[in-house]
């Protein structure tokens, strides 16, 4: 079932007819057609209008003519699901500056991430911010980097679109699958620093360099996720002034000491951070306060890689502490500089070359390479097993609008409404037609009709019912899959 909407009461919100048809995303004859199947079974004037809208809505999702996340919008009242030339499918999750929504574009019909600043959040300077990481974005495009498509202003909000990537992030990746050995993690850092080095030669900094910012795609390919926290060394940037931006157990000493004079050096250090949790599973100052974990970067060296994960070379582990140095003016100089010190763990010798981890020869750690086969990029995100169809920052943001303030459930669970749904209908609609077929059959071939009550109590059921009863449950799933696939 699609999940009820809680966000406003019943009396609050508009019935589910009016918003259906005020979302332009639905038609008057699609919703007769839904309503009257529904009536079916259902009178509307005697049924809950909740449980009505309910079931109307449910029909809908299941001939494909609306995601479970419009249908539950629409059932809390929310009417608008395009901005400029995109339909909203579904929400992704928050990013660094607002929210991330699966969108599809109008004429193209490609699907896409588009990223919200919500109208709560629109203030003159987060709006600038906005701006200047639309320009930023603009300017990037590196096989590493998640690319920008298009960007504008409608109905009051700013949004961004970006390629829409499937793909696990290494942190999830390491959660579900365990730390990675160092051919694994050489390639996915490899990658990485490719992707910050093209973006230092910008004059961009990322600032928020972590685990959860590194998608890893499914022929291992890896691109660098949310720059929504990215400063330009070209401009000024006073709003920033005296603000630690980052992930406190990712961010470099610098950071926190002069968070307005942050240079390409801090994105290494965090990305030293990131490479020692790929391997060891855990960050390098795990536990306590955020104010303690600042402090711990500026004072402590984490405990030695070596002492947890014992496997590892001693010439990978220094290049893990060269990354790390407290100091910039001793940490590995730049992001090329970075890959040029882990091509000994990379395939044949040689610098990342974008074949993908499954493409990596030599056998060492080859059963990690690859993960499961991931769902289909159209699902939404799979938040119980990791998968994610867009990289999504830890950080949340507040506020709301018509798009952008949701409680959607998590996509295995609208698959298993999806499903619930379908067979429900499927056997509603299977039963009486089965049991029909049998009785016009039964009196063809000269059975009393009057006996056939015996039918409806299921003590002697038509072979010829019970077969029309499957051809009519394949025939609704294979109706309701394409319904489906065209959308």
């Amino acid at each position: 079932m699609v999940k009820p909407a809680a966000s406003t009461t019943r009396s609050d919100r508009p019935r589910f007819r009016e918003t259906a048809l005020a979302s332009g995303l639905i038609e008057e004859p699609q919703l007769v057609a839904a309503e009257q199947g529904v009536g079916i079974f259902m009178t509307q004037g005697d049924a809950d209008p909740e449980a009505w809208d309910q079931a109307v809505s449910e029909n809908l999702v299941s001939q494909g003519l609306l995601t479970p996340f419009q249908a539950h919008e629409m059932l809390a009242g929310r009417r608008r699901f395009r901005l400029g030339q995109y339909t909203v499918l579904d929400e992704i999750g928050k990013g660094g500056m607002g929210q991330v929504f699966r969108a599809e574009h109008a004429m193209m019909g490609r699907e896409v991430a588009v990223k919200v600043l919500p109208r709560a959040k629109s203030t003159p300077e987060s709006e600038a911010a906005f701006r200047r990481e639309m320009r930023m974005l603009g300017r990037l495009d590196h096989d590493n980097l998640v690319r920008a498509f298009d960007a504008g202003y409608d109905a009051m909000v700013y949004y961004l679109v970006t390629e829409l990537v499937p793909g696990i992030d290494l942190k999830r990746y390491v959660q579900k699958y365990g730390p990675l050995d160092e051919a694994t993690a050489a390639s996915v850092i490899a990658q990485a620093a490719r992707g910050l080095a093209y973006a230092h030669e910008q004059g961009l900094v990322h600032r928020d360099v972590k685990p959860g910012n590194l998608l890893v795609m499914q022929d291992g390919r890896v691109k660098v996720l949310d720059l929504g926290l990215a400063g330009s060394q070209l401009e000024e940037e006073s709003s920033r002034i005296g603000r630690v931006v980052g992930t406190m157990d990712y961010i470099a000493p610098e950071q926190i000491r002069a968070p307005d004079d942050v240079g390409p050096s801090a994105d290494i250090y965090a990305l030293g951070c990131t490479l020692y949790y790929a391997v060891t599973g855990r960050v390098p100052f795990p536990g306590g306060t955020r104010k303690e974990k600042m402090q711990r970067h500026l004072t402590e060296t984490p405990d030695p890689v070596h002492r947890l994960a014992p496997h590892l070379s001693d010439a990978f582990c220094r290049v893990i502490d060269d990354m790390m140095a407290k100091a910039p003016e001793k940490r590995i100089a730049s992001a090329h500089a970075v890959v040029e010190r882990l091509r000994p763990w990379l395939p044949d010798g040689q610098a990342w070359n974008g074949r993908g981890l499954a493409m990596i020869e030599g056998g060492r750690g080859r059963d990690n390479l690859r993960p499961p086969p991931l769902p289909a990029s159209g699902g939404g995100s799979d938040r119980s097993s990791g998968w994610s169809s867009f990289g999504i920052s830890e950080s949340s943001v507040g506020g709301s609008h018509d798009i952008s303030e949701t409680l959607v459930a998590t996509a295995t669970s609208v698959r298993r409404s999806w499903l619930a749904s379908l067979v429900t209908q499927a056997f509603l609609i299977a039963v009486p037609a089965g049991i029909g077929f049998g009785l016009a059959m039964g009196i063809v071939r000269g059975i009393d009709p009057e006996k056939f009550d015996e039918l409806l109590r299921g003590t002697t059921p038509s072979t010829l019912g019970w077969w029309a009863f499957l051809l009519v449950v394949v025939l609704q799933v294979a109706a309701s899959a394409a319904g489906r696939l065209q959308r």
